[in-house]
């Protein structure tokens, strides 16, 4: 069983619908994950939020160190931050934020993976789509994707919002 904190600011607290909308307005992200000797490693990466399935989806090269660390844990940690604005007369920030820990996994179905492929090019290069299915199948052997899926989500807004 999942044991995440609560939150301490819950006054601030986004409910679901609103931690979604964070997340496919934000299409980028930090994955975290634990990395070599214990050390946590967090990277910045693009990612697909799919609404049929409520899972979260990252593509890159077959061979890293995100793909090693999947593999020795499956365990991750994705944040993402959505209207972020320096309030200079305030002395703060304004934001809203989104924490996904979840369970990480390697899309082994070939189907699955141009699907996922396939909205990410409709997601980050609208006026390319058929130029954008030809890349895919060009880099499809070299590509993976990492889909996560969410064990808990939980958001916050800054008193800002």
């Amino acid at each position: 069983v999942l044991m995440i904190r609560k939150m301490r600011r819950f006054k601030q607290q986004l409910s679901d619908e609103e931690c979604i909308a964070v997340l496919k307005a934000e299409t980028r992200g930090v994955l975290s994950m634990l990395g070599d000797d214990g050390y946590p490693y967090g990277i910045p990466m693009n990612h697909w939020y799919c609404e049929a399935d409520g899972k979260l989806y990252f593509h890159g090269t077959k061979k890293g160190h995100k793909i090693d660390n999947i593999n020795n844990n499956s365990k991750v940690c994705i944040s993402a931050v959505s209207e972020y604005e320096f309030i200079p007369e305030k002395f703060t920030v304004g934001y809203k934020s989104v924490v996904i820990f979840g369970q990480a996994s390697i899309v082994t179905d070939d189907d699955e993976k141009r699907k996922v492929l396939r909205e990410v090019i409709k997601t980050y290069s609208t006026d390319y789509v058929d130029a954008g299915n030809e890349y895919i199948e060009k880099l499809f052997e070299i590509t993976d994707i990492i889909k996560v899926v969410p064990e808990k989500i939980s958001g916050k807004a800054s008193k800002e919002f």
